[in-house]
């Protein structure tokens, strides 16, 4: 309890390094929720950004109807800036 976790998580991950060295904490893939934008929307979130630079709620509101999902401007603002991260600036541009 002094880490704020349950025992039997500590067990596991002590496990996971016994058996698996330091790779063996990674988390697996798959794991997490998937994500609201994906690398197939960077063309429509790039054109939208470009049409609207300086108002990302209005961004936000265009892109909630063109790919007809919800999420927010924060969720938008992380994507923009992994896009940025990844390599791909031009998204920005």
């Amino acid at each position: 309890k002094v880490l704020g976790l349950q025992r039997q998580t500590v067990y596991s991950w002590f496990a996971r390094w016994e058996s698996a060295g330091l790779a063996g904490l990674a988390n697996a893939k798959g794991q997490g929720r998937p994500a609201i934008l994906t690398a197939a929307d960077t063309a429509q979130v790039q054109a939208a950004v470009r049409a609207n630079r300086q108002q990302l709620q209005d961004v936000t509101a265009s892109l909630r109807q063109e790919l007809d999902r919800q999420f927010s401007p924060l969720t938008l603002k992380r994507f923009l800036k992994s896009v940025v991260a990844s390599g791909d600036a031009s998204a920005t541009a």
